[in-house]
């Protein structure tokens, strides 16, 4: 709701300070035992209804273009295509060790051949062992590379969502801009005319007008800026998001550990220190049978064992491991230190812009109450003594729209962070963010 600006006529005299104070707190203090009773006339009400996205500020959002998913489309077809990779991945690749050879040649000279054909069983070295140790180590590098490219498209789709908060700040900055124009053009210009009069000063006229130019400019860089409206959904869970109650910080943690890409990533390394070279990779183990025929001699059956023992031994090899999994679980716990630091930091800032929202409705409260003094004074025939009350007004109405403004920018900082904790935690939903957000 925008705040319509006042626009007195001339005025005789001015009110005693007294009298402008006595109606002030006559209106001020009157509403308020009344205030709960679902009057929304009252100014707290108004004054909440002052830091509402409405208007200009929402609207549906344009049909994405077919040829441009967005990134959330990306994401999710992303997502999928993983997730059949993965299972056709756990799904094994049917290694059993067993291999079919043979073997054919002809001595030409004397017109007699040789041939064999077998069945082996390899166990270890280039056998059973070894292709189950090659699947472990593919599916580990796979997820490694998969988390990894999770956590850069968590970037890019966190990224997308705060440009699009860009957007509406500058739509909110915008709007501020113009309110203020509405209220400075005209300002300017009364202070002119008293001033060939007489009852302005040049500083003031001046202060006016580098004020009016400045929202001039900066109306003029945001109207050629990229300004977004809310979701009409999203604007009203905002509009009372100062009442919501976030989750317990130690949900959000478990939360954030559960999800973070980088703990996962050093679970994997974790298990892959498993891969390091052993022993028994280059024992060989090979059970066969066949059937074969020599040149000189008649066909046969046969079945055999082929050993290759390595007559050495590493004895580094279990600490080396060990270490280097320690290695891992000592930077798991830095990371998951840093993910809480980074949460509390998230989620006392998102509650102190709550805060914030709530001050500047009270501050609302207050500049309501003396503006409609002002109003009241300008209205009333007493000689005047003291402030013009038409400039009290003035500073007044820009006070509120600066206040106005200010807690709209507060609130799509809560929206902001609120995306931040969502990365962290893996939450798809704003309103996962909060206890009862219906």
């Amino acid at each position: 709701m925008q705040h319509r600006p006042f626009h007195p006529g001339t005025s005789t005299g001015h009110l005693a300070a007294g009298v402008r104070t006595l109606l002030f707190l006559i209106w001020f203090l009157l509403p308020f035992p009344c205030h709960g009773a679902g009057n929304d006339a009252q100014p707290p009400a108004e004054a909440k209804r002052l830091t509402w996205f409405v208007e200009d500020l929402v609207g549906t959002p344009p049909a994405p273009e077919r040829e441009q998913p967005s990134m959330e489309e990306i994401d999710h077809e992303l997502q999928k295509l993983e997730k059949r990779y993965v299972e056709l991945l756990d799904r094994g690749n049917g290694a059993t060790g067993l291999f079919a050879t043979g073997e054919y040649s002809n001595d030409t000279a004397n017109g007699e051949d040789r041939y064999y054909g077998q069945l082996e069983l390899r166990l270890f070295n280039d056998g059973l062992v070894e292709e189950l140790r090659k699947k472990d180590k593919k599916i580990l590098q796979t997820r490694l590379e998969l988390l990894q490219l999770n956590r850069d498209m968590a970037d890019r789709s966190l990224g997308s969502r705060l440009y699009r908060v860009h957007t509406w700040v500058n739509n909110v900055r915008y709007r501020h801009n113009l309110r203020l124009i509405e209220l400075l053009a005209p300002e300017l210009r009364r202070r002119r005319l008293a001033g060939r009069q007489g009852y302005a000063t040049g500083t003031d006229i001046l202060a006016l007008r580098h004020a009016l130019t400045t929202a001039r400019q900066e109306m003029k860089f945001y109207r050629r800026q990229e300004r977004g409206r809310l979701e009409p959904q999203l604007a009203e869970l905002l509009n009372r998001v100062e009442q919501l109650d976030p989750r317990r910080q130690q949900v959000l943690r478990q939360m954030a550990r559960d999800n973070d890409p980088t703990l996962q990533i050093q679970e994997i390394f974790t298990r892959r220190a498993e891969q390091y070279p052993a022993w028994s990779d280059n024992l060989a183990v090979d059970l066969f049978a066949g059937h074969k025929k020599e040149y000189y001699d008649r066909e046969r059956d046969y079945i055999g064992i082929r050993l290759e023992i390595p007559l050495s031994w590493d004895d580094r090899t279990d600490e080396l491991i060990d270490l280097q999994q320690r290695i891992y679980r000592t930077q798991k716990q830095a990371v998951a230190r840093r993910l809480d630091e980074k949460l509390d930091r998230l989620s006392a800032l998102l509650g102190f812009h709550q805060q914030k929202i709530r001050t500047r409705i009270d501050a609302l409260v207050l500049l309501l109450a003396e503006e409609k003094a002002a109003r009241m004074e300008m209205a009333n025939p007493v000689q005047r003594q003291g402030a013009d009350p038409r400039r009290t007004l003035h500073l007044l109405e820009r006070r509120i729209a600066d206040t106005r403004f200010a807690a709209l920018e507060d609130r799509l900082r809560v929206y902001e962070l609120g995306l931040r904790i969502m990365a962290l935690t893996g939450m798809t939903e704003f309103t996962e963010l909060f206890e009862s957000p219906r």
